[in-house]
């Protein structure tokens, strides 16, 4: 179906724009927001998806302040057209493409809400292209940007509204698009002789006053890493290029009893091998559940619910029942230190399965 983006000459295969090159399932092209306050009292994530061959476009918001996170999600179906980029009461707009957006949360039941516009620090990273399989299947094959930001507008969450201005209110974005696993489980098939026995994965854009470290590794159950990156970017005035780095190595603690951070160090190396590291010490944390990435049962990115669905949630972070039903990815806002340079961010974990070098052999283990 013909639609207004069909005007611009971005197609990429010859068929209208609403359609994708493949009919894997897994498609998805999706928005992803991160602000938090300068002393770690409020951490809000925000997410827009589009799943074109689910017919879905879904949307979240979460926010931690105290002791309690706040979700709003809705779902509706997609239509053809790319331009309505809003589900129920959240909305994303491109001001600038790659520098200024708009995330909007409209006043709701569930007492969170904004209007928010994140405005990068720097040109956007393009990470390394993602590729995994899983014996002969494709599992995960897409392309993620990132990009550090401040942000500026109000914050509604709980009884507590905030004036966001960008000298005390910062953070990042991303986006990815291609094939990654979404939506329900799909049926089972024949297991692949190496299939993936666990994943971890850490990323953080660690944001200084004059440069940023976009951090990112991704490794197999024995520890062996399969993608990393470690770039300095700098402000779009400072004219300068980025500088690549190097992972050496990142030693990280988890709090027991869970698979949730608990602050590290991360090594990496200069152009020329000098190494240093980064202090990680966490200021707040936020279960990414609320954001869509449930694995353990609920709403979860890419599933169908209906014409339009909107809910909302509040979790008590001290009921351990409620931690233990959310707490299988986190993100944490932290503070990175690098000699006597302080740097802000957040800090985003996921251990699933197992992972040999934490001692996890099954999907079930937790740090003790």
């Amino acid at each position: 179906m013909l639609t207004p983006f069909d005007d611009h000459p971005i197609h990429q295969i010859p068929d209208t724009i609403d359609r994708v090159a493949t009919s894997d399932r897994n498609f998805y092209d999706r928005y992803y927001f991160s602000l938090h306050d300068l002393k770690g009292e409020v951490f809000l994530v925000v997410a827009l998806g589009v799943f074109p061959n689910i017919g879905v476009m879904d949307a979240f918001a979460t926010a931690t302040l105290g002791d309690q996170q706040w979700v709003v999600r809705a779902s509706r179906e997609l239509g053809h057209d790319r331009a309505q980029t809003s589900v129920g009461p959240i909305t994303i707009e491109v001001l600038e493409g790659l520098r200024r957006l708009r995330a909007v949360c409209a006043p709701n039941d569930w007492g969170l809400a904004f209007d928010l516009t994140f405005e990068g620090v720097h040109f956007p990273l393009e990470e390394p292209h993602f590729l995994r399989r899983s014996g002969s299947r494709v599992v995960m094959d897409y392309t993620r940007l990132s990009q550090a930001g401040r942000y500026s507008g109000t914050l509604t969450v709980g009884d507590r509204r905030y004036e966001v201005t960008p000298e005390a209110f910062w953070g990042a974005r991303d986006r990815s698009w291609g094939l990654r696993p979404v939506g329900d489980r799909e049926p089972a098939s024949a297991p692949a002789g190496d299939g993936l026995r666990g994943f971890y994965w850490n990323w953080a854009p660690m944001q200084f006053e004059d440069s940023v470290i976009v951090y990112s590794v991704s490794e197999d159950a024995d520890g062996s890493r399969w993608h990393d990156i470690a770039v300095r970017l700098y402000p779009y005035a400072a004219g300068r290029e980025p500088e690549r780095l190097r992972v050496v190595r990142h030693d990280i603690k988890l709090k027991p009893g869970t698979r949730v951070f608990d602050g590290g160090t991360v090594t990496l190396a200069e152009p020329d091998g000098h190494e240093f590291t980064v202090d990680i010490q966490p200021k707040r944390l936020l279960f990414m559940a609320g954001a869509g990435y449930a694995y353990t049962g609920g709403w979860r990115g890419g599933q169908y619910h209906g014409p339009l669905v909107v809910e909302g949630e509040r979790w008590d972070l001290t009921d351990p029942n409620a931690v233990e039903r959310v707490h299988v990815q986190t993100e944490t806002v932290c503070e990175f230190r690098v000699g006597g340079e302080v740097g802000y961010g957040p800090f985003e974990l996921i251990c699933l399965g197992a992972y040999d070098p934490f001692g996890f052999k099954t999907p079930t283990d937790v740090a003790r």
